[in-house]
């Protein structure tokens, strides 16, 4: 797993820096465009990469077997929409913004699968709400991440039309109603596949209390989550309200990333003993942390 990533982190970051070197080029000096099959060499080692883990490595036979596999789905998908909304939704310049996104994400996927890696538990019958929560915690964290994404491109073009900063090339870039709107729908899928992961983990608590211990539900990851649902909530019903359109819905979307980000790194730095009391519960509890 590990090769594979790093040579697709390499190419994220060229594309990246290539990208940025296109989009300060001055208007009527042309440059190819890496975004295009960056994105497409991304989608196809991603895919086949995660193809490759799910068929031989995972020896449930699970898509979603350990964290890697969660956030190599979540690159994946982020590399596959971004190239669709690219060619066929016509937003230009989201690879400027995306690329570097996607590096991370890839980095983060090679941390997981080489220092931290812990297979989740799945069995039983809790087994079949746990693929059902992380299916929601992974595919509605990419809408968010989207979302963020076109929050960014947002505040970039709206603060170079207010400064006139070189207003020519805004031309390689998606208008504001455009963004807005990517923006609006993407936080509605994610707030919608979200509610359903949140949902499917209360189950998942109520059927084991000793997963987080008691008092799980005032806890910072739960607290969090809440709070993440509520801010993608607000972002998803703007289109019905002034108050929180434009400028604010973008950084609500941006925040909201952020806070997801940091529940993700309360759940994998929370210590064993917090999670599961019992003596007997001691010895799979990384494997327990991770499901929730």
């Amino acid at each position: 797993t590990a090769m594979p990533l790093i040579v697709l982190i390499a190419c994220a970051a060229v594309g990246s820096v290539l990208s940025l070197l296109r989009m300060r080029r001055p208007v009527g000096r042309t440059m190819r465009d890496p975004g295009t099959p960056t994105l497409a060499i991304c989608t196809v080692g991603g895919a086949l990469l995660l193809g490759y883990r799910w068929l031989v490595v995972s020896p449930a036979g699970l898509l979603i077997d350990a964290h890697v596999d969660g956030l190599l789905l979540i690159a994946t998908l982020f590399a596959a929409t971004v190239l669709y909304i690219r060619l066929r939704a016509r937003v230009p310049g989201i690879a400027i913004f995306a690329l570097p996104v996607l590096a991370v994400l890839l980095a983060w996927a090679l941390c997981a699968s080489a220092w931290t890696y812990h297979p989740f538990a799945i069995d039983g019958v809790a087994g079949v709400w746990a693929v059902v929560h992380l299916g929601g915690v992974y595919v509605g964290t990419f809408f968010c991440l989207l979302a963020a994404i076109a929050g960014a491109m947002y505040l970039y073009v709206n603060r170079r039309l207010r400064n006139k900063d070189h207003v020519e090339q805004l031309g390689r870039f998606a208008s504001l109603e455009t963004l807005e709107r990517l923006n609006i729908q993407a936080a509605a899928l994610g707030f919608g596949i979200l509610t359903l992961g949140l949902v499917t983990g209360v189950i998942l608590v109520s059927q084991s209390p000793g997963r987080m211990g008691e008092g799980w539900w005032y806890s910072p990851k739960v607290l969090l989550a809440v709070v993440v649902w509520g801010i993608y909530a607000v972002v998803m019903n703007v289109r019905h309200t002034t108050s929180f359109r434009g400028v604010r819905a973008a950084w609500l979307s941006i925040v909201g990333m952020v806070l997801l980000v940091a529940v993700y790194a309360i759940v994998n730095h929370t210590p064993a003993s917090a999670a599961t009391p019992g003596a007997a519960d001691t010895a799979h509890a990384p494997v327990a942390r991770e499901v929730l």
